[in-house]
């Protein structure tokens, strides 16, 4: 996909240690609370 900015919930915000504004990531979101937050973050290639 071309980049784009999504807004998504975090919640652990230890999750994001290593990954910054700009980077390619992979994630995995879940439904928490009824909400949508990211539960685990990784640098893309």
């Amino acid at each position: 996909m071309d980049p784009m900015t999504m807004v998504f919930r975090i919640q652990d915000p230890a999750v994001l240690k290593g990954v910054k504004a700009g980077d390619r990531v992979r994630f995995q979101a879940d439904r928490v609370n009824g909400q949508l937050s990211v539960v685990r973050i990784q640098k893309g290639k």
